[in-house]
């Protein structure tokens, strides 16, 4: 897949963004000099549908869903960029803690599914998984074959999600 292209252009500042409560002549010669002729490149993001929508398999573990964070933060982030961008996100997360019935099911209209985990016994605030024995990734993979896998996980999540990519052949990405 080719990266996507990133426009460039000029920048340059104003001359009051550099003025303080002095005049502009109060500067040394060097420093009025430098600042006349000051010009920055500054990346131009293309426009969101720039591009044709893009389906990402997105494996997170342990869950954003179920509690606030700077994670959670992230996610919901990513999940409002890729909303607007009009891409198709399939999103497998573990959350083992979470009573059945109270765990999300969509997030920013994008479903979630949640496959079984264990707590770290190291850190019980957290699940992991494998994705063992259901499968739900490779079956979320079947379903709807993703442009990119993206898995984000500190822990095992991220085996299942070398497999799939090296077995089915899709480009992985991870975080």
């Amino acid at each position: 897949m080719a990266a996507l292209p990133i426009a460039t252009t000029s920048f340059t500042p104003p001359s009051s963004s550099l003025s303080t409560s002095k005049s502009s002549s109060s500067l040394p010669a060097a420093a009025s000099a430098a600042a006349s002729d000051t010009t920055a490149e500054v990346q131009v993001v293309p426009p969101l549908k720039a591009r044709p929508p893009r389906k990402v398999a997105l494996l997170i573990e342990p869950t954003p869903f179920t509690h606030i964070s700077g994670y959670a933060n992230r996610f919901n982030e990513l999940l409002r960029y890729l909303s607007k961008a009009g891409d198709h996100v399939d999103i497998l997360t573990v959350d083992s803690k979470t009573p059945k019935e109270e765990l999300p099911t969509k997030a920013f209209g994008y479903d979630i599914e949640h496959t079984q985990g264990f707590v770290f016994p190291l850190y019980n605030h957290i699940s992991l998984t494998v994705d063992l024995p259901e499968m739900k990734g490779a079956k979320m993979m079947e379903r709807r074959r993703p442009d990119l896998i993206h898995v984000t996980s500190p822990g095992f999540m991220l085996f299942a999600g070398l497999f799939y990519a090296k077995i089915m052949r899709i480009p992985l990405c991870k975080s």
